[in-house]
């Protein structure tokens, strides 16, 4: 399942809905999430290890924030990318 995650901070409910292998795009201010910053980085990587975690390059670019910044394995999606992640997901589920 794909998932779509806008706001910052996000909640641990919000991922709680994810499983193994589902897809996260974290879009919009979502994207400060995957940003290293400090200690919680271990933390949050391994919460983030069950699932194919994406966010998109316009966002990155609007906030400043570098490729180098992200967590190890987030995939970054320029516009094209993201187009066919929702075209080729069965289903999707935004969390605003």
């Amino acid at each position: 399942m794909l998932h779509i995650i806008d706001q910052f901070p996000i909640s641990p409910e919000t991922l709680a809905h994810t499983t193994t292998g589902d897809t996260v795009i974290f879009t919009d201010n979502a994207v400060y999430a995957v940003k290293q910053s400090d200690i919680e980085k271990t933390l949050l990587e391994k919460t983030y290890t069950h699932i194919n975690l994406c966010v998109r390059k316009a966002d990155l670019l609007l906030r400043n924030i570098s490729n180098r910044d992200l967590f190890r394995g987030v995939a970054v999606l320029d516009d094209s990318d993201y187009q066919s992640a929702l075209q080729q997901e069965p289903a999707v589920r935004s969390w605003n």
